[in-house]
């Protein structure tokens, strides 16, 4: 009895060991879908945060983000300030964005400065302004219609403002050959607007689906927080589980081979 008591300890000391052995590496990571990483994420950029914390204050539309912030009162201020950030000129074809347009591209630069919400669509990048970009954010369609309808009748030389310009004075001009046009003309519709404007970072998705928004109540909670949550099971789902349970196969299979040795 004795010595099947010390054969059973050992077996249940060797599973810990090979348990601990396949599950670590699934954690070891920022790309390997750690939830609590992936939750609390900000962007590797000049002006992010490493990590959100609260802020007292956070000015203009970006307020949203004030309970859990990846920017700075002071990025806010600029952006206040200055109508944007980076030496961007929204108004590149020398006609000032009318202000209904303009809040919403400083409602998506708040959304990109301050929210703890993209780690699941992060990507690495090169760039001088910020290592890593989001790629595909399922935007809520309503959202995007309203973008749309307020600037379809503004100017741009560009369907996708992410790469393209001349910076040689220091902002972003117009390439030569590249000639100013309505948003109507260059993007067509709306969808193709919000998915091509910053380089794909958004992709238009139905309301009834999971979606980000980038207006909400504060009072109300960040109702991101459920978009990037399902995103991330998801990704656990497809990615981590099945390499999972081929690791706990292997597992077994050593097990089995411990046991027959042992006798």
């Amino acid at each position: 009895m004795y010595l099947q008591i010390a054969v059973i300890r050992q077996m249940h000391s060797t599973a810990s060991l090979l348990l601990l052995f396949i599950l670590v590496p699934s954690i070891s990571s920022r790309k390997s879908t750690n939830p609590v990483e992936l939750l609390n994420t900000c962007v590797k950029g000049i002006k992010h945060k490493s990590f959100p914390t609260p802020e007292d204050k956070l000015h203009n539309q970006c307020f949203l983000w004030q309970d859990r912030s990846c920017c700075t009162t002071n990025t806010t201020l600029d952006i206040k300030i200055n109508g944007g950030l980076y030496n961007f000129n929204w108004n590149h074809c020398g006609k000032a964005l009318q202000p209904e347009c303009a809040r919403h591209f400083v409602q998506d630069l708040c959304f990109y400065e301050c929210s703890p919400n993209l780690g699941p669509w992060l990507v690495d990048v090169n760039m001088k302004i910020r290592s890593e970009k989001a790629v595909h954010v399922p935007l809520c369609r309503s959202e995007c219609d309203h973008w749309w309808e307020d600037c379809k009748e503004e100017l741009t030389c560009l369907d996708n403002w992410g790469k393209g310009f001349n910076w040689t004075t220091g902002t972003n001009t117009c390439p030569t050959g590249k000639h100013c046009h309505r948003f109507q003309e260059v993007f067509h519709d709306a969808k193709s607007f919000c998915e091509q404007v910053w380089d794909y970072s958004w992709v238009v998705v139905p309301d009834d689906e999971l979606c980000m928004k980038l207006w909400f109540t504060p009072s109300e909670g960040n109702p991101n927080e459920v978009v990037a949550r399902a995103k991330i099971a998801d990704m656990i789902n497809n990615s981590s589980c099945p390499a999972l349970h081929t690791r706990l196969v292997q597992v077994l299979l050593l097990l089995c081979m411990w046991l027959l040795w042992q006798h």
